[in-house]
């Protein structure tokens, strides 16, 4: 009886033991042979899941965008609240080890969309679903505000966002990078 494969669960093996080669090793070593070798599987099998190197760091890129979805999707918080914008954002950042791993691949394989197009597209969707949270947490802060002013607000928060991401990345402690989120949260309430 042959045996039957999960090819989801595969895809999704595969695409861990790609995250694990990129972080460890960088972008340049995320080849079908390295992350072959890193899964434990032939080649052929990657293939018949990644059949290119750019639909693997597509994959990639898909599956820390998936998580983060689902994280968010089952938090308890009700959404609108302050208690769920902070709970939500905090979904994206660094802030334990599966996290950070995520960042870091979400990171390195945005330097590299520079000059991919094809990892540019895959980044941009990702980078839009954050946009998309942005804009859910300042709806749901600032219901009445203004066309212009909303915009100006998820831009804010987008960039702030991004930019405690890499520094706890470097270093920052985590809980003060909550703080400075939280603050920005409390703001918003008084625009």
């Amino acid at each position: 009886m042959p045996k039957l494969i999960d090819h989801e669960r595969r895809a999704t093996d595969i695409t861990e033991a790609a995250w694990r080669v990129l972080v460890r090793d960088g972008a340049k070593a995320v080849s079908v042979r390295n992350v072959a070798a890193e899964a434990g599987l032939a080649t052929a099998s990657l293939r018949r899941a990644f059949p290119t190197q750019d639909a693997l760091l597509a994959g990639c890129l898909e599956l820390l965008g998936e998580r983060a979805r689902r994280r968010i999707g089952a938090l308890p918080h009700k959404r609108g609240t302050q208690a769920w914008a902070l709970a939500a954002l905090a979904e994206t950042m660094p802030l334990d080890d599966a996290r950070r791993v995520e960042m870091e691949v979400y990171l390195t394989l945005g330097t590299a969309a520079l000059t991919d197009p094809v990892l540019r597209t895959a980044h941009a969707r990702i980078d839009g679903g954050l946009k998309g949270l942005c804009t859910a947490v300042v709806d749901s802060l600032l219901p009445t505000t203004r066309r212009r002013q909303r915009a100006r607000e998820v831009r804010h928060l987008h960039a702030l966002l991004d930019g405690l991401a890499l520094h706890v990345l470097l270093g920052m402690d985590a809980r003060e990078a909550l703080g400075v989120l939280k603050a920005h949260l409390e703001s918003l309430r008084r625009v």
